[in-house]
């Protein structure tokens, strides 16, 4: 397995990404567990969630796939693995996630509230990469990006992106 780093991080991640968006709908926990250990012994150690997977999102499984992961990832060395995981935005009216009642914002208060579930359903202290799932064009970018530094300064995070264009909108 290659390696390469994130940006100017000292994240070094496998060059495949699991993705784990179906995981606890199309995949229950014992094919879940099953796909994670066969991509961790092949040496990836890069894996992607969010707080509102599964795919699609409903509000009844929101979650279901940190929970799953963060199952897996006990009996493993946390320091082995690269996890990313995404706090859900406003997606600028094209998708009303799931979360915290369809209000979500990246602004402070929501940033942190999604931090925080993620962390306890991951069973970790800190997510490597933490990623805005839809920009928002509301809240000043100022803002996010100032309670997304809170993240790291506190250790919660290790590096965090906005990402621009998500599934294809932007």
């Amino acid at each position: 397995m290659k390696f390469n780093y994130i940006g100017k991080s000292g994240l070094k991640v496998s060059n495949i990404c699991m993705g784990t968006m179906t995981f606890g709908k199309k995949c229950d926990k014992n094919r879940s567990f099953e796909i994670l250990d066969k991509a961790y012994a092949g040496g990836v150690n890069f894996f992607d969630m969010a707080e509102i997977y599964p795919v699609p999102p409903m509000a009844e499984k929101y979650g279901v796939t940190e929970e799953i992961f963060g199952e897996w990832l006990a009996d493993k060395p946390r320091d082995s693995i690269i996890l990313a995981t995404k706090v859900a935005g406003a997606a600028n009216g094209w998708l009303v996630p799931p979360v915290r009642h369809g209000l979500t914002a990246i602004d402070a208060f929501h940033i942190t509230t999604a931090i925080e579930g993620s962390l306890r359903r991951l069973k970790t202290d800190y997510i490597d990469l933490y990623q805005v799932h839809w920009p928002d064009t509301v809240v000043p970018i100022e803002e996010s990006l100032e309670a997304l530094d809170r993240l790291v300064r506190s250790g919660r995070v290790r590096l965090f992106e906005e990402q621009k264009c998500a599934l294809g909108f932007g």
